[in-house]
Formats: structure tokens, C-alpha cells, sequence
């Protein structure tokens, strides 16, 4: 996603050095990974789904991130969680009140 953001590609005859290939494939292996099922290590909510779940949303919200059906709603049983939107409250309310005090 950083190549990406800053415009860079790798070369497709240097791809095995970077780790990960390209962004495209990068895309098709965590797309195979959430549609796998509810999560990703099994029956459980993870830091692991946690962290690959804001990446996925945050990229999708910026455009380096295609928004793809499975994307969606993988990031939409995160955002929805009732941590998450507790936690989305508290974050506007200090926004809000650092706002009004400039």
C-alpha cells in the first residue's frame, strides 16, 4: 500500500525480492483470506483480524485499497462491532472538543 501511495511499482522481474510480490497479489491473498470465512484464525476475533481489518478500511477510505465486495464487508463486521463504535464516539467527542478549543 506505501508503493502504492507514493507511486512507485516494482518491477515485475524484481517482484521476488521485495517479500511480497506486488500490491495485486498482496490484494488476492488477504481477499482469499476473508472470505474464508468470519475470521481469520478460525471461530475467534484477533488483534490479527483487528490489524488487517483497519488496514483494509483505512486503504479503502485513502484509494490505496480497492474497494472490493469482500473488502466491504469485511470492513463492515469491524466498524460495526460495539467496541468500534464506542470507541468512534469517544474519538469524534475529542475531536469536537479540540475543535472548539482551536
Amino acid at each position: 500500500m506505501t508503493n502504492k501511495a507514493l507511486g512507485f511499482e516494482v518491477p515485475a522481474e524484481r517482484k521476488r525480492m521485495t517479500g511480497y510480490g506486488s500490491l495485486a497479489e498482496v490484494l488476492s491473498a488477504v481477499e482469499g483470506a476473508v472470505t474464508k470465512g468470519d475470521y481469520l484464525t478460525g471461530g475467534r476475533f484477533t488483534s490479527a483480524y483487528l490489524y488487517l481489518g483497519s488496514a483494509v478500511g483505512w486503504g479503502m477510505q485513502f484509494g490505496t485499497v480497492e474497494k472490493r465486495p469482500a473488502f466491504e464487508r469485511f470492513w463492515d463486521r469491524i466498524r460495526n462491532r460495539p467496541a468500534a463504535i464506542r470507541a468512534k464516539e469517544i474519538d469524534d467527542k475529542l475531536v469536537a472538543e479540540q475543535q472548539k478549543s482551536g
